[in-house]
Parts: C-alpha cells; sequence; structure tokens
C-alpha cells in the first residue's frame, strides 16, 4: 500500500511541475519573441527565425529559475491535495505532512540531478546554436552600433573580415558581460566571453576572458586581456 500512496504523490507532484514548467516555457517564449522580431525588423526574413531562437533560448531561463518552479509547483500541488481532500485520505495510512514531504524532497532532489546532468549539456548547445545563429544574422543589419532591448551590438569590419561584438547593457564606461564573435573569411572562427570591459580606452581592458577558438578547438583562460577596437561610427541606435 505504501508504494501505491508513494506512487501516487510523486506521479501527483510530477505532474503539476510539468504543467508549472509549460506555463512558464509558453511565456518565456511569447516574451522572448517580441525581443527577437524587434531585432530582426529590418531584415527580410520569415518568423520562423525568430521563433526557433526563441525556441533554443528559452529552455537555459528554465533551468535557472528550475528552484523558483519547483517551488511554486509544490504551493500548487499542496493546495490541491487540501482542496481535493487527498491529504485526508493519505493520512488516513498513516502518512504525516513531514513523510510527505520528505518523498517530495527526495523526488525534487532527483529531478534535479536530472536536469543538471542530462537537460543541462541540452540547453547549452542550444544556447550555443542561438548565439552562433544570432551572431551571423547580425553581420546583415545595417548598421554598426545598436543599443536596443537585446543589449549592445557592435559590428566592425577589416581586411580579414568582421567581428560582432554583444553585450548584455552599458554601465557608464563599461560594458558588462560580452560576447566577440570573429569571422574570417566568413568563416566564424573564434569566440571571445569577458565579464565586463572597460571601453573607454583604446584597447578596451577586459576582465575574466575566455577565448575560445574553434580552429584549434580549445579554450583559454585570461584575467586580463585587451581588444583592439577601430574606429567606429555610430549609424543607427534603436
Amino acid at each position: 500500500m505504501n508504494k501505491i500512496i508513494n506512487k501516487y504523490l510523486i506521479k501527483k507532484f510530477f505532474k503539476t511541475f510539468f504543467v508549472t514548467v509549460l506555463i512558464f516555457l509558453s511565456l518565456g517564449v511569447v516574451l522572448n519573441l517580441f525581443e527577437e522580431m524587434e531585432f530582426f525588423k529590418n531584415l527580410n526574413l520569415s518568423i520562423t527565425v525568430p521563433i526557433t531562437l526563441s525556441l533554443a533560448y528559452v529552455p537555459t531561463l528554465i533551468l535557472e529559475l528550475l528552484p523558483f518552479i519547483i517551488f511554486l509547483s509544490s504551493m500548487f500541488y499542496f493546495f490541491n491535495l487540501r482542496t481535493t481532500k487527498d491529504l485526508l485520505s493519505i493520512k488516513v495510512f498513516g502518512y504525516s505532512n513531514i513523510r510527505i514531504i520528505l518523498i517530495l524532497s527526495i523526488f525534487s532532489f532527483l529531478l534535479g540531478l536530472f536536469f543538471l546532468f542530462v537537460i543541462n549539456p541540452i540547453t547549452s548547445t542550444l544556447v550555443k546554436y542561438y548565439e552562433t545563429e544570432k551572431a551571423q544574422y547580425a553581420r546583415d543589419v545595417d548598421h554598426l552600433i545598436s543599443v536596443n532591448k537585446n543589449g549592445v551590438w557592435i559590428k566592425e569590419i577589416d581586411d580579414t573580415g568582421y567581428r560582432i561584438i554583444n553585450a548584455d547593457k552599458l554601465n557608464n564606461s563599461n560594458l558588462e558581460k560580452i560576447s566577440v564573435y570573429i569571422f574570417k573569411n566568413n568563416k566564424y572562427t573564434k569566440r571571445i566571453d569577458s565579464e565586463f570591459a572597460v571601453i573607454n580606452t583604446n584597447p578596451w581592458k577586459m576582465k575574466n576572458v575566455y577565448v575560445h577558438n574553434l580552429e584549434e578547438n580549445n579554450t583559454i583562460f585570461f584575467e586580463d586581456y585587451e581588444l583592439k577596437i577601430a574606429s567606429l561610427k555610430l549609424v543607427k541606435s534603436s
């Protein structure tokens, strides 16, 4: 009997958790879709492009919100147990509140491990796809510098190729959470990720930098890094 009740508790909780994830996923896709459409508004592209990018990016947000989602799922779950009087029926079989919470806590812990070791690598791949694809489309934008809801975007062209620089936000003379995508002969060759950069000097002073070399398939960490920037002209800001 105990196994049947345990299975019932876990199955009902997982159903509540799954519905909550679907709600957050749907809201995330819709909200992020507006941002992607804002970014691609000047490009003659199908609606499937921003939809695909939103679907690739939102799962990472869901993973980051996982503790909050589990908390909300637990609240909905216990509220449902109480309103349907299932809690009273379960207590008749000797289940205390602590025992129920312990069962769900163990299941939540195992669920967290599943997301960490199985779902997390998948979302990492999706984020890499998202960043690469967006950097590819960014080269077609008709301006060199853009500040919008998607952050700061800079396109810099030289004799060997071009660079797409993206940062979450501009804070005084600092760019925060920067990714630099380097293309040579229209081939994506390198990505530079930095915690922040001081841009009131040239070269930029970057901190805590990871340089991902796709041609040599390696990653190097630099505590301090300098990025030489050519003269940029502000053409459009939105």
